[in-house]
């Protein structure tokens, strides 16, 4: 499978509190929360108030800019349909919260309603101007709420990201290097399940490991980000002296792959052992478990050794088929000899009629009985 679809887990510094780990796991299944290393905005409640700022003064210098030049309808189709779809799109958002969403929906739908009495000129042709006004503060109100109110995290919310190495904060050639070590502590998890604790110290196997996690994680982040700028520079060097001059760049990141990869490579070994050693538990397992079920076999084998010795029952019966064998044949000797005896009396005679013999002395065909043993 490919790189894209096998991807590392995402690694939590395991200095950390067992309760703020689980926040940032909990934090880094969500992608839009935590932004890549080396660049990328988080969608935070700043974010949302600058664009919310925009937008308003967009609106607002529009509106302003319409009831100079054409008057007050321009105005009122501006900032009506500017509510409205505001509305809409606030109403469609997932962090949007419940109760902002139905003041929201309250506030479209009553523009919508309001909307034919001023398009059919039912209200006076020249209203007091600070009706746009009115929906465009009707606007501010929501915007305003919306972004105060909206699920997006702030700042707060970002002091854990030197806490966690996502996926993506790695080379792509860089994950196999993770999985590999990720691979080691699942194994080793499920080694202390099968082994127990204190048969291979798992626990403490478990934190070195994790450690190691970290370690190796934060490394190949780093190695990400220091091997783009180098190229960075190596590709705008502008002289071969400058390129030169980049080399120890090279050599030093080539130095960490390589202990990198020693590294995972030692730790690729230890789960080697770990494995053969609960694929040698398991085998005593079984070894034992056949061991212990041996005795419920003979047993079962004891219950049917009676069957080896003959049976006078048995014999008896065989005698009784015997017997009833003998008296079957002589019933089917006593049927053939009467079946002779109905052929020999039914001979036909001089005449050629049935019963007798021909002219000659021999037997004529005659009417024959089947008889069937």
């Amino acid at each position: 499978m490919s790189e894209d679809v096998i991807r590392p887990r995402p690694v939590v510094d395991p200095d950390l509190p067992e309760d703020q780990r689980e926040e940032v796991r909990r934090k880094a299944e969500s992608p839009p929360l935590f932004s890549p290393r080396g660049g990328g905005e988080v969608l935070t409640r700043l974010v949302r108030i600058r664009e919310c700022g925009v937008h308003l003064f967009g609106v607002g210098f529009t509106t302003a800019l319409a009831l100079l030049t054409a008057g007050w309808y321009l105005g009122m189709v501006i900032t009506s349909i500017s509510l409205v779809a505001y509305v809409a799109a606030m109403a469609c958002r997932r962090d949007t919260r419940p109760a902002t969403r139905a003041a929201g929906v309250l506030v479209g739908a009553g523009t919508i309603a309001f909307a034919p009495a001023w398009l059919t000129d039912t209200l006076p042709q020249d209203p007091f101007p600070g009706m746009p006004w009115v929906l465009f503060g009707l606007l501010v109100i929501t915007a305003v709420a919306d972004t105060l109110t909206t699920g997006a995290p702030g700042r707060a919310g970002e002091r854990y990201r030197e806490h966690v190495v996502l996926p993506d904060d790695l080379s792509g050639g860089d994950h196999a290097l993770l999985l590999e070590v990720q691979h080691v502590i699942d194994l080793v998890d499920g080694a202390r399940d099968a082994l127990g604790g204190e048969a291979l110290d798992t626990d403490r196997a478990l934190a070195v490991l994790r450690e190691e996690e970290w370690r190796i994680a934060s490394l190949l982040a780093r190695q990400r980000e220091l091997r783009r700028a180098h190229l960075r520079r190596w590709q705008s060097a502008v002289s071969p002296r400058v390129r030169e001059a980049l080399k120890p760049q090279r050599e030093h990141l080539h130095a960490v792959a390589e202990a990198v990869r020693s590294r995972v490579a030692q730790i690729s070994e230890y789960g080697r052992l770990v494995r053969g050693a609960a694929a040698a538990h398991r085998e005593w397992e079984q070894c034992q478990e056949a061991v212990d079920s041996t005795a419920e076999y003979a047993d079962h084998l004891a219950s049917a050794s009676f069957l080896g010795a003959r049976s006078a029952e048995v014999s008896e019966l065989a005698a009784t088929a015997a017997i009833a064998r003998r008296v079957r044949d002589e019933r089917v000797e006593q049927v053939l000899l009467v079946g002779c005896r109905l052929v020999a009396s039914s001979e036909p005679d001089d005449t050629g009629a049935p019963g007798t013999a021909g002219p000659d002395g021999t037997e004529a065909e005659g009417p024959g009985l089947a008889v069937r043993g």
